[in-house]
């Protein structure tokens, strides 16, 4: 994750690149849910930023990476998509999605995050996610739809110096702390 970045534009034909790898994530009944803001404009980006507290994070001491980035991709999810489709006849067997027991819509949203970070990465760019408590700010400021849930931001860019976040002191857990095998704690 970068919270700097250099002013250089970032390719339309690059851009277009990373959003094709980011809608190939797998979903749920081929929902496909997921759906992206970009916004390049400059003033739209600090209005975002101000929306996401970006100054929170320069009184810490970081850059303002959120205005500086030359690229804002709000990452957005529909559950509305998600019930319907499993109401069209090919999934009425699946059961009722009332009844799932996760909300599916934000796994795959979290696959199409994973995958936009990583196919910025392979585009020599940097990225960086920021969660906000504002989203419904900022699904006003972009006139993004009623039953459209913004799930966050993904900066991107060229990446400049950067002061490193401090929660990287916590070092990695240790392989067996996560992984369980056969059963939980076997």
């Amino acid at each position: 994750m970068v919270r700097n970045y250099r002013a250089d534009p970032v390719p339309a034909e690059v851009l277009d690149r990373i959003l094709q790898q980011a809608q190939r994530a797998p979903s749920a009944g081929f929902s496909q849910g997921q759906s992206f803001v970009v916004v390049t404009d400059q003033e739209l980006r600090t209005q975002i930023a101000q929306l996401a507290h970006e100054e929170r994070y320069v009184e810490a001491g970081f850059d303002p990476w959120l205005s500086k980035a030359p690229v804002h991709i709000v990452l957005c999810t529909s559950e509305t998509v998600y019930r319907d489709r499993y109401d069209e006849p090919d999934k009425a067997s699946a059961g009722d999605a009332q009844d799932w027991p996760v909300p599916y819509w934000y796994v795959d949203a979290g696959a199409s995050l994973m995958l936009l970070l990583l196919a910025a990465v392979d585009e020599g760019l940097a990225a960086g996610f920021a969660g906000s408590h504002n989203l419904e700010g900022i699904k006003e400021l972009l006139a993004i739809p009623p039953n459209v849930q913004p799930v966050g931001l993904v900066t991107l860019g060229f990446p400049d110096s950067d002061r490193k976040s401090g929660s990287l002191a916590r070092g990695w857990k240790q392989i067996d702390e996560v992984v369980h095998r056969q059963r939980w704690g076997g």
